[in-house]
């Protein structure tokens, strides 16, 4: 026997599926610039309002369907505070088995209307949570990470291994720093700024010949947070990796370090222009 679907119930899947995809993205930190803490408190008051409605609903399967929407917001709110706070085996072992307990124990209570909530209840309890909701998301827009870059004046480029035949020196060295700070009262993420650079001047030695520089942070170790709690700081090396005309770096020459909005421009003696992404907005 052939299983079939109602077209009824298709439409309830679909929607649940969609609301799983939209908990998921709204979790990815794409669309919104929350911090970490109201990002995981919003799908944490997702799961209550679902849930409120769920009580509240009396035709079937409304009630089923708004339930399982709110189970989805605390599936995808536990898994993003896992994922962003990095708690311990221990801490996760324990928060799968308390939330184990709380599903159990809120199927217990719906079973002989122990939870029953009228609808008047249930709209009041809703506005409350929306609330509190928009209270924790003008606290949190009310500040983001600062950060501050900078520089050194003046590098020594130093070769880490060099293309004799192509005449090429390829070097390796830090040129500045960038510090992060959380002046708020949430646990934000750290997002730096993008960086390219560029080695102006090379021209004047009439080396005829291209020179490539990529800038970019240290590596990212496990030592360090991708997040900042309230108050907290945070510095990254920034360094600079170049493809040189072996004549750039003849005797280990010094050269200048700059800040720039792009590249344009000369300079008369070899200099790396740091250029930080305006679109960022730092």
């Amino acid at each position: 026997m052939t299983p079939t679907v109602d077209g009824e119930t298709l439409l309830y899947v679909l929607g649940v599926a969609f609301a799983l995809g939209t908990l998921a993205y709204f979790a990815s930190e794409v669309v919104f610039d929350l911090s970490i803490t109201v990002t995981a408190a919003l799908l944490l008051l997702a799961f209550l309002v679902f849930f409120v409605v769920g009580l509240a609903v009396d035709r079937e399967p409304l009630d089923t369907v708004a339930f399982a929407v709110s189970g989805l917001a605390y599936v995808v709110c536990l898994g993003y505070v896992i994922s962003r706070y990095e708690p311990s085996e221990g801490v996760v072992f324990v928060l799968l088995a308390a939330s184990a307990g709380l599903f159990v124990g809120l199927g217990y209570a719906l079973q002989g209307d122990r939870l029953a909530v009228d609808r008047r209840t249930a709209g009041l309890a809703v506005v409350a949570i929306a609330a509190v909701g928009l209270l924790l998301v003008g606290v949190d827009s009310a500040g983001g990470v600062e950060y501050s870059i900078g520089l050194d004046e003046e590098t020594v480029l130093t070769p880490t291994h060099e293309d004799p035949e192509a005449n090429r020196v390829y070097t390796e060295q830090e040129i500045g720093t960038l510090t992060a700070s959380n002046p708020t009262v949430f646990t934000r993420a750290v997002d730096p700024p993008s960086l390219s650079g560029c080695l102006a001047g090379v021209d004047a030695r009439n080396t005829g010949r291209e020179a490539r520089v990529r800038v970019r942070y240290e590596s990212r170790s496990y030592e360090r947070s991708n997040r900042l709690p309230r108050g907290g700081t945070q510095h990254l090396a920034i360094e600079a990796s170049a493809e040189l005309p072996a004549e750039v770096v003849a005797d280990n020459r010094t050269v200048a370090v700059e800040r720039g909005e792009d590249c344009a421009g000369t300079r008369s003696e070899p200099t790396i222009i740091v250029v930080v992404d305006q679109s960022d907005g730092r």
